[in-house]
């Protein structure tokens, strides 16, 4: 049994090293593999029998595990049975805190996107944007899913996060946590074109953007000239949608591919003929926020010259993975695939270049001065009595530039340009 993500009680002893030593995924281990793993149970005798507080078996070998697999990527993971089923009652419709997709780099938390109209996304947060500290607790040492645990809490209750932005001072951003809910698409018109909001992909989202098409059809009727497709800060969501809305507006061609560690795990997908808006120009708009599930529009558009990208490189986020069943003592998630644009370029990592560059104006928030932080600050760490322990000043400024979307601005401009030649093109 296995199940595709498309997005983040045991007995001890010789029963945990049983699972750990039974070889995966039908690959043999050697006699070094095994050495190892006697290792490791050597080591976790040694903590049961010295370790200064009592720990419980199935939390030690599930911390394990977890570690095993933060070794390999950030969405790699473990689930306990109460674990996993939480996920799966997750309402997908919203999401208490702050309304950020984050994953964890260099051991600190990086901003991928800030959904729209949450906390985040009001306060002006950015793609790239690194999470250090919240509530004054570092970042560093924590695991992504400490990390989200820390971020997520009781909606009205309020967090401060200390940010390093490239090219800022470091700054502080208080938000109140809400019931953020998931962002559906927009649009609006403009004379002889439309644009388009898409912020993340739901299960309906392929035939909404059908339903905003028609509508727009519907208001501008022949004039329509183009339109402007924005899918920056969208981090993604269900991949399935994302195809079906390559297939909706190419009129064929290669939209993606899958590829695993075998030949057996590849998987294609090829939009059907016929586009929806009949070969009119289209503007793709991406930043860094534009992850995962859209950077696999963006890829396909820019490889059949479906739009024309305009903005900034996408985050890099191409990577796939399955949720395998350990029996009664859990679910390991681990990353089995990477996707791949239709030329062959991997997504993960590199993303998505748009053909033209257009940098955002700036927002700059708040700088703040950082206090002195030791081992003892970091997650995790024994509770050690202090004596005379003081706490540093901090100083917090605040700076407010708001701008006009000079992304979107070029993005009218350069279809107002291809409706122009269209025209020119058909008089002649």
């Amino acid at each position: 049994m296995k199940m595709q993500v498309l997005r983040s009680t045991l007995t001890a002893g010789v029963t945990a090293m049983a699972l750990m030593a039974t070889p995966s995924f039908g690959q043999a281990a050697d006699a070094k593999t095994y050495e190892v793993l006697n290792l490791f149970g050597d080591a976790f005798d040694r903590v049961r029998s010295a370790y200064v507080e009592e720990v419980a078996d199935a939390a030690l070998i599930g911390a394990a595990i977890n570690g095993m697999l933060a070794a390999l990527d950030p969405l790699s993971r473990f689930y306990t049975p109460e674990q996993y089923a939480a996920l799966q009652s997750q309402d997908l419709r919203t999401y208490d805190g702050l309304g950020l997709e984050v994953t964890m780099d260099g051991g600190v938390a990086m901003i991928i996107a800030a959904i729209d109209g949450g906390p985040g996304d009001r306060l002006g947060l950015m793609p790239g944007d690194l999470i250090v500290e919240i509530n004054t607790t570092p970042v560093y040492g924590m695991t992504l899913d400490q990390t989200i645990t820390d971020l997520i809490g009781t909606p009205g209750t309020m967090v401060d996060l200390t940010m390093v932005r490239p090219g800022t001072d470091p700054f502080l951003a208080s938000m109140v946590r809400e019931s953020v809910a998931v962002p559906q698409i927009s649009f609006t018109t403009h004379e002889t074109t439309a644009y388009i909001r898409v912020p993340f992909f739901t299960e309906t989202t392929a035939a909404d953007l059908g339903d905003a098409i028609a509508a727009i059809r519907q208001d501008l009727g022949d004039a329509l000239q183009g339109i402007v497709l924005d899918i920056r800060n969208n981090p993604g969501g269900a991949v399935d949608q994302a195809v079906e809305v390559a297939n909706l507006l190419m009129d064929g061609g290669d939209i993606v591919s899958a590829r695993g560690k075998s030949d057996e795990d590849v998987q294609n997908w090829v939009a059907d003929a016929g586009d929806i808006l009949n070969g009119l120009p289209v503007v793709l708009l991406v930043n860094g926020g534009t992850a995962a599930a859209s950077e696999i529009v963006a890829g396909a558009f820019k490889h059949s010259a479906r739009a024309i990208l305009l903005g900034e490189n996408t985050f890099g986020k191409g990577s796939a993975q399955t949720i395998v069943p350990m029996g009664d003592f859990g679910f390991v998630q681990l990353t089995t695939s990477y996707y791949y644009t239709p030329d062959g370029v991997s997504i993960n990592e590199a993303g998505i270049a748009p053909e033209i560059l257009v940098e955002p104006s700036l927002v700059i928030l708040q700088t703040r001065n950082f206090p002195r932080r030791t081992e003892a600050d970091l997650r995790g760490a024994l509770d050690v009595p202090e004596e005379g322990a003081d706490e540093a000043e901090e100083e917090v400024a605040e700076v407010e530039d708001t701008g006009p979307d000079y992304q979107l601005a070029r993005a009218f401009d350069l279809l107002h340009a291809l409706a122009l030649l269209n025209q020119q093109a058909a008089a002649n």
